[in-house]
């Protein structure tokens, strides 16, 4: 689909890792033991994505106001175009009111909290939730000018006009230049969108709630499993704003996940993997009913049932401890999220809000981390904590936006 100026992006979701923080994937606190965490994660400028068919595309939109375009506003416009058609088909083919380009970039910075609390020596409950702030500038430029005089030249080649036919020619002198004045007011006045323009919010994102069980654990290897519940406690799409950034999915999760971890050269290399399969639930939304797959712009809203496609989220890679408090990690991530259905009396409309939902990234995430558990345990450091540096690039996908994040990640212990 042609890329359009409305850009949802959602940063990488703060999932709350107790095992990275105190050893191994598949470790839980011991009982009784609290761990409280802070995360910062920071985007670059995200102005791009990966379309349809996995190649890279700047968020830009370069729309033509041509007679195509037009003719559907209504039914006076309808009529204009029938008839100027019917005059003389190359005017209709060669009408424009201007061309325009808009370029938007999006960034995003994100602090997460979270709260762990080992139940048993095998057991931990944890929650956390993440607080956005996001920004989007938008800039619109005019391209091209009207060809308005062009279009009377082309009908007076027709010789003598009827009646019709004149008016028809009048009115094309009688209109207005396109400028940006007036593309904002058609966007506000007629399809009652919100002023296009830069746009910035801050809020709570989705709460996560969850457990992890450890069902294995070996000299050198073991296994953990975890579940829980993705909350919809963050700000949601707003269909009257055509450049604002969600949240939030605005519906309730269901998540399960499974940790695998193998140590070698007594433990100094690790090897993790992590598989997450999350059950998105259906929702009601008010959403902008479109009636193209190219025309990003739709007058009409509706409520719809909406069915999130489901997710998937795999990642593994090694970590080398260099020493008892310090490691390096290299992970390499996969996520697909399935396609998303539609449910409402717009039955086209359903079908064009459905195209393109299915999703794919490829990541790569380089760390650092430091620990002062041992060293606490050795009563050569006051307090038990871990400090994670983190780099992320998104070097693959489909229907996803590219960008990079940076993140530090504090863990302590209680």
């Amino acid at each position: 689909m042609q890329q359009t100026i409305r850009t949802t992006i959602i940063a990488t979701a703060l999932s709350f890792s107790i095992g990275n923080a105190i050893g191994a994937s598949y470790d839980t606190l011991p009982k009784g033991v609290r761990l409280g965490g802070y995360r910062h994660v920071l985007t670059d400028g995200i102005n791009s994505d990966y379309g349809s068919s996995t190649t890279e595309s700047k968020y830009a939109l370069r729309e033509s106001l041509d007679a195509k375009n037009l003719e559907s506003i209504n039914e006076a416009t309808k009529e204009y175009f029938k008839q100027l058609k019917s005059i003389n088909s190359a005017a209709y083919d060669d009408f424009t009111f201007g061309e325009y380009s808009a370029d938007a970039e999006g960034r995003v910075s994100v602090n997460g909290f979270g709260l762990g609390w080992g139940i048993t020596n095998k057991l931990t409950a944890y929650f956390s939730v993440p607080i956005y702030n996001a920004n989007v500038k938008l800039n619109i430029s005019r391209t091209k000018g009207n060809n308005h005089q062009a279009t009377i030249n082309q009908l007076n080649q027709n010789g003598t006009l009827t009646a019709e036919q004149k008016v028809v020619r009048d009115i094309t002198a009688q209109l207005p230049d396109a400028k940006e004045e007036l593309l904002q007011s058609i966007i506000v006045n007629y399809y009652q969108y919100k002023p296009i323009g830069n746009w910035e919010a801050q809020g709570l994102g989705d709460t996560e709630i969850g457990v992890i069980y450890k069902v294995l654990e070996k000299e050198t290897y073991g296994a953990a499993i975890a579940g829980g519940l993705v909350l919809p406690t963050g700000r949601v799409d707003d269909p009257d704003i055509l450049q604002d950034i969600s949240f939030g999915d605005g519906q309730s999760d269901i998540f399960a996940e499974a940790f695998l971890g193998k140590s070698f050269f007594k433990r100094k290399l690790d090897l993790d993997l992590n598989f997450r399969y999350t059950y998105q639930m259906s929702s009601e939304k008010r959403l902008r009913v479109p009636e193209s797959y190219d025309f990003p712009l739709s007058r009409k809203t509706d409520n719809f049932s909406e069915k999130l496609g489901n997710k998937i989220n795999i990642s593994f890679g090694p970590t080398y401890h260099i020493t008892h408090w310090a490691s390096v990690s290299a992970t390499y991530g996969v996520e697909n999220q399935g396609v998303s259905k539609y449910e409402s009396k717009n039955t086209e409309a359903n079908q064009i809000l459905a195209h393109n939902t299915n999703s794919e990234s490829h990541n790569i995430r380089v760390a650092a981390n430091f620990s002062t558990v041992s060293l606490y345990q050795m009563q050569k450091f006051v307090m038990p904590l871990s400090v994670s540096l983190r780099a992320q690039k998104k070097i693959a996908g489909r229907n996803t936006p590219k960008h990079s994040q940076y993140e530090l990640d504090f863990k302590f212990f209680f």
